[in-house]
């Protein structure tokens, strides 16, 4: 503003500069300056009062020299590069000098102001943790051991540890691996060790945690799964705490003793968690036991009816043209419309179960005879089921239903020593049956069998006889009516 009334008092008054300087408390070495340029490019207030103060400013000030400051990137777009990218620093730096040499910064200065602007963000946001909300899930990075019996080998056995956020109670169990199997055994015992489950799980990037069992178990239990960040262990501080927390009050303990199995391991830490829930936090704080008793048990979900099972998934890209899907050697049908598209199966203990764009399409009882099959019919075509009923044990379902003779007969053919030349025989008395009739063909076997000719041809001819008498009799009344007909007209 003094800029501005020293050259409107200068363009518009006859005022010398001492009195200038002494209305506006500038230099009066800086007035003669003003007074001077305006003469030199002849300017009139009525051009110049108008002007914003960056082109005021240019028209009486010398560009000043270019700052250090003036050579520095955005250092908020630059540190969100570097991070996305993983690059250091240094490499970036050597990147820009080669392209813009002339407005690049030293690496010093660019490398003291962006630390300094990392130093004032506000990194570290306090959580406040709602009872019975979230439990945070992790691995030690440290192992407990236990000496096998049988080969006196040390085995590592992991070490997974849950912490709930609202009251900080913590679990810990060891387990053989951390492959999905386990993975999920730990949670269904820390869910049972807490009596009851909480609304979110917040497990670190394992990969057993982003498989499809791993969300079916979260789904069984009410839950939802929200992965922390990579590189980001302040989002699970709980967890991180708890890590170090079980390895000081509990894994420390383990590594003095010795044990010669999994069950021994867990034993121990099951008296050891104990001891350390109930110890007292810092500065006379409660314990984590009796801080969950107070807030946090109530707000738990209660447990489902039945712990989860736990299941493996696969996928089949295209189901094969005998609709048929591998698992673990066995072979289970599909519908036969299913074939050449993708399916994924659930295996679990017991049960094999097959799912076609989130629908249930098949349910198998689990085998585990290596290269066998298990096939329903109502999977089949119309032509395959026609076949596959041609087997000597649906010939005798058949005959059971069809008479007591048909019933021997068939079984006296598959009695034989080639058991398969029962086949044609036994094909044949159904094939009859379907012509003249179970009971026909069942009164003819027996007549047949009466004769002591139980074959074929005697079945056949006893059926041609009887079809003819049949057809002597139709043709005898129908004379008898025609006789009795003209007999009548006659009269």
């Amino acid at each position: 503003m003094r800029q501005y009334d020293t050259v409107r008092l200068i363009l518009t008054t006859h005022l010398n500069n001492y009195d200038i300087a002494s209305a506006t408390q500038v230099a009066e070495s800086t007035v003669r300056r003003y007074r001077k340029l305006a003469a030199e490019k002849a300017l009139t207030w009525d051009a110049l009062k108008d002007c914003d103060f960056d082109a005021f400013h240019r028209v009486f000030n010398k560009p000043s020299p270019r700052r250090k400051s003036d050579l520095l990137p955005d250092l908020a777009e630059l540190d969100a590069e570097l991070l996305r990218c993983r690059m250091p620093l240094q490499v970036w730096w050597e990147d820009q000098k080669s392209e813009y040499p002339a407005t690049t910064p030293s690496y010093s200065y660019l490398s003291a102001e962006l630390r300094r602007y990392r130093d004032s963000q506000p990194t570290v946001m306090r959580q406040t943790h709602i009872p019975g909300e979230r439990v945070f899930v992790d691995n030690s990075g440290k192992l407990a051991y236990y000496m096998d019996r049988e080969t006196g080998e040390r085995v590592a056995a992991q070490i997974f540890i849950g912490v709930l956020g609202g009251s900080s109670l913590l679990f810990v169990t060891a387990t053989a691996t951390q492959q999905t199997h386990d993975f999920i055994l730990s949670h269904v015992r820390m869910f049972n060790y807490f009596g009851g489950v909480s609304e979110i799980l917040v497990p670190d990037n394992l990969k057993a945690s982003h498989t499809q069992a791993y969300r079916d178990m979260a789904k069984h239990y009410g839950a939802v799964a929200l992965h922390a960040r990579p590189w980001r262990p302040k989002d699970k501080a709980k967890a991180e705490a708890g890590v170090k927390f079980a390895q000081q009050q509990i894994l420390s303990r383990l590594n003095r003793e010795t044990f010669h199995s999994l069950d021994e391991i867990n034993e121990a830490i099951a008296g050891l968690l104990e001891q350390a829930n109930n110890r007292p936090m810092t500065r006379g704080e409660p314990s984590r036991r009796a801080r969950f008793e107070e807030i946090e048990r109530a707000a738990l979900r209660p447990l489902p009816a039945a712990p989860f099972e736990y299941a493996d998934w696969m996928t089949i890209k295209a189901v094969a043209p005998d609709y048929h899907v591998p698992v673990q050697g066995h072979f289970y049908s599909v519908p036969h419309t299913l074939v050449g598209k993708s399916v994924d199966v659930r295996v679990s203990a017991d049960q094999v179960t097959v799912v076609h764009q989130r629908k249930t399409v098949a349910t198998h009882v689990r085998r585990n005879d290596v290269g066998g099959s298990t096939t329903l019919p109502d999977h089949q075509t119309v032509a395959h089921r026609a076949q596959s009923e041609r087997t000597p044990d649906m010939l005798k379902e058949w005959a059971q239903e069809a008479g007591p003779n048909i019933v021997r007969f068939v079984t006296d053919q598959f009695a034989q020593d080639r058991r398969m030349l029962g086949w044609k025989p036994s094909e044949a008395i159904k094939s009859l049956a379907g012509a003249h009739g179970t009971e026909a063909v069942d009164r003819a076997i027996g007549w047949a069998y009466e004769q002591g000719t139980p074959n074929i041809s005697t079945v056949k001819r006893v059926l041609a006889n009887a079809e003819r008498r049949q057809r002597e009799v139709v043709r005898s009344k129908l004379d008898m009516s025609a006789r009795a007909i003209r007999e009548n007209r006659h009269d």
